[in-house]
C-alpha cells in the first residue's frame, strides 16, 4: 500500500506535460496487453452457411418430399441464417461437408441451434431426429418438434491438418408433413496453436 501511495505521491509531482506522456505510455502498456491477450484468444472458425455451395445434398433412400436449401430461418420469432433440411416422406436429407482442419488449430467444437421453422403446423407427437456424423460415425444425436431455438455445442476430437467430413441429417418420426427442420448458424470453431 505504501509503494502504491508513493508511487501516486510522484505521479502527481510530475509536470503536466508528463503527467500526459505518462498517460500516453499507460494507454500504450493497455493497448499492447489486449493484443496480447486477443492473440492468445484468437480461433479459427469454419460457417457451414457461407460453405453451403460446396456440400453435397442428397436423401438417403428416396428423394421425395426432400426440400434442401440455405436461407434466413425464424424459429420462436428468431430469425437466424441456417440451413433448412426439410427430410423427405421416407429416410433422411443429408447435408455432406468436407472440411479441411488446419495443422495449428485443436480443440475444436461443433456449434449450433435446431429448430421446427415458424409457421410449421406440426402435431405434438410427432418429432424430428436431428444427428450430426463425422467421418460416417454419429457423435450427436437429439428428437425434437420445438419451434424454439434449440442451442448445441459438441466436442469434437479432430485430427488437425485432416479433411473431416460431417454430415448433418434430418428423418422424420412421424408424418412427413410440417416437419420444417433448420440447423441455425452451423459452425466449427478451434483454438490457434501459435508456435
Amino acid at each position: 500500500m505504501s509503494n502504491q501511495l508513493s508511487f501516486i505521491q510522484q505521479i502527481e509531482h510530475l509536470s503536466t506535460e508528463s503527467q500526459a506522456k505518462l498517460a500516453d505510455y499507460i494507454a500504450f502498456l493497455q493497448w499492447q496487453e489486449a493484443q496480447a491477450q486477443a492473440a492468445e484468444t484468437q480461433g479459427w472458425s469454419f460457417s457451414f452457411i457461407e460453405a453451403f455451395k460446396d456440400a453435397a445434398v442428397y436423401a438417403s433412400r428416396e428423394a421425395a418430399g426432400l426440400d434442401v436449401s440455405m436461407a434466413p430461418a425464424t424459429v420462436g420469432g428468431e430469425t437466424r441464417p441456417a440451413l433448412w433440411a426439410h427430410p423427405p416422406v421416407v429416410g433422411q436429407a443429408v447435408i455432406e461437408y468436407h472440411v479441411p482442419v488446419p495443422q495449428q488449430v485443436h480443440e475444436v467444437w461443433l456449434r449450433l441451434a435446431i429448430g421446427i421453422r415458424d409457421g410449421a403446423k406440426i402435431a405434438p407427437d410427432n418429432l424430428v431426429a436431428f444427428s450430426v456424423r463425422v467421418n460416417g460415425l454419429r457423435v450427436w444425436g437429439q428428437q425434437s418438434n420445438a419451434q424454439s431455438w434449440q442451442a448445441v455445442e459438441i466436442p469434437l476430437n479432430l485430427l488437425s491438418g485432416d479433411m473431416v467430413r460431417i454430415e448433418f441429417a434430418t428423418e422424420a418420426l412421424g408424418s412427413h408433413q410440417w416437419t420444417w427442420a433448420v440447423w441455425g448458424s452451423p459452425e466449427l470453431v478451434g483454438q490457434l496453436v501459435h508456435r
